[in-house]
């Protein structure tokens, strides 16, 4: 039997797939702990530290990728589970009797192929998989995973691939292109603001409208806007590492690193620090915006995520997905003041706040939405939403709060004063990052199997552009005048 593995979960998103071999000598025992390291720090937040997944959200790895391994139709299992990794996986899916809607990230780009062989290992030897496996498991290698890497294959695509594995009819997808949907905009009318765009799994900044592409940034995957828009915050979700970009011209300015993964990211409202979160080793990274030097790291909780400062820049509000609560900092004295129980979301991941500053509003990891009163720090309402995690946004002008899902397909709009939904606006496959314009006319979402932004009007609460990205996985959006 492999070792139990017992890590502190972080994130990842929707599908199926992973990982490993029984560590009956140094090479697979290094292989193992290889796999199982990826797996705790990338994937464990969805599927669960020992595989079970979470019914309706994300699909079981225990038995279920044995499974599909087995599988000997269309390209076979073993193939198939690496494309998936690769390129991701995008459909409604079946897994012992649960149906799983949603939208699984491609990884080729944000891991190395090395690291991908290294988790399909692991996950294929954990959980009792290799017990189900039939016939002797063969480990599989950097450089099967890099050939497999030289198609140019969707999350779509990867759904049919599955559909032909399982022997089971391959009945189009639906498009989402039109659904709800107006007449479009010209890009200069739905983008009238610059907006700098995250493109994690491409390495690069799109700025719009002038759809110039900023390199320099492996895996760009949260970004923040400095408050006169001068400098760009980025973190890099593969490197472990913040850069902070000048937005006249793209030019990467400094590269900090603070751990092993890099999150959340914010900068003060006087633009002094920028604060950005590191999940692995509890901590969050104060970086002098003026030296752009690492100042300190101030210990948070367990699996912090991102964050929010009070209005008049006092506090940093710091998710702890790990913990259920915020961790409040103190932003004179760069200390944690102390912790704010979640009850009703065990897995705070994204956080904004209201206008007036009385008001969170919190986003989790498992397609909910709590609304907090930060004088009482009591939980006001919890809203069920759509599956996966996803951003938040208060609408500036206070009509909506809105919020991403990237295991569905939609954008859930949320009226503040009720507490009550509205509306669920289709916008494709996997909405992650969701920002209003300042004025709050257009709401624009990151479409990350899609690789658009859709641009909802807030009049009509329909999508009038869809703009492409020209990269692969768009996963963050900073606007100006809406931190």
């Amino acid at each position: 039997m492999p070792p139990q593995i017992h890590h502190a979960i972080t994130s990842l998103v929707a599908g199926t797939i992973l990982i490993a071999t029984m560590p009956v000598s140094a090479t697979a025992n290094t292989r193992f702990e290889r796999g199982s390291e990826v797996y705790s720090q990338q994937c464990a937040a969805c599927h669960q530290a020992q595989g079970q997944g979470i019914p309706g959200s994300f699909p079981p790895q225990k038995g279920h990728t044995a499974e599909l391994y087995n599988a000997t139709d269309g390209i076979g299992g073993r193939q198939y589970l690496g494309h998936v990794l690769q390129y991701g996986l995008t459909g409604s899916i079946e897994v012992e009797g649960t149906t799983y809607n949603g939208n699984m990230p491609a990884w080729g780009g944000a891991l190395t192929d090395q690291q991908i062989a290294d988790v399909l290992n692991y996950v294929l030897t954990a959980f009792g998989n290799e017990q189900r496996l039939a016939g002797e498991f063969q480990p599989y290698t950097a450089e099967e995973i890099k050939a497999i890497a030289s198609q140019n294959l969707s999350g779509k695509d990867v759904y049919q691939l599955r559909q032909a594995v399982l022997g089971q009819s391959t009945a189009p997808s639906r498009d989402d292109s039109t659904a709800q949907s107006a007449p479009e905009l010209s890009l200069k009318k739905a983008i009238r603001d610059p907006l700098y765009v995250a493109v994690q799994n491409s390495g690069i900044v799109r700025a719009l409208p002038s759809k110039q592409g900023w390199p320099g940034v492996a895996g760009a995957h949260y970004d923040a806007l400095s408050p006169d828009g001068s400098r760009l915050m980025v973190s890099g979700f593969k490197t472990g590492n913040v850069y902070v970009l000048d937005t006249a011209n793209g030019d990467v300015m400094a590269s900090v690193a603070i751990g092993e993964v890099a999150q959340g990211v914010k900068i003060s409202p006087d633009g002094r620090y920028g604060l950005a979160v590191a999940p692995t080793q509890g901590d969050v990274a104060v970086i002098d915006m003026n030296t752009l030097e690492l100042v300190k790291k101030i210990p948070v909780g367990k699996v912090p995520h991102n964050l929010i400062y009070s209005a008049d820049g006092e506090f940093a509000y710091v998710t702890l997905q790990g913990e259920g609560a915020l961790a409040v900092v103190n932003m004179q004295t760069l200390e944690k003041q102390h912790q704010i129980p979640t009850p009703g979301l065990e897995t705070p991941h994204n956080v904004d706040i209201s206008a007036n500053g009385q008001r969170l509003w919190l986003r989790d990891f498992t397609g909910n939405v709590g609304v907090m009163d930060l004088a009482s720090e009591t939980m006001l309402k919890t809203f069920k939403v759509g599956s996966g995690h996803g951003g938040i946004d208060v609408v500036p002008g206070g009509q909506y709060v809105a919020t991403g899902a990237i295991s569905a397909s939609a954008v859930t709009l949320i009226d503040p004063e009720s507490l009550e939904i509205v509306k669920n606006v289709d916008v494709g496959v996997g909405p992650h990052g969701v920002r209003a314009s300042r004025d709050g006319r257009f709401i624009y979402a990151s479409v990350t199997a899609d690789n658009q932004i859709a641009v909802i009007d807030s009049q009509s609460l329909k999508v009038v552009r869809r703009q492409p990205v020209d990269g692969k996985f768009p996963f963050w959006i900073a606007v100006p005048g809406n931190p």
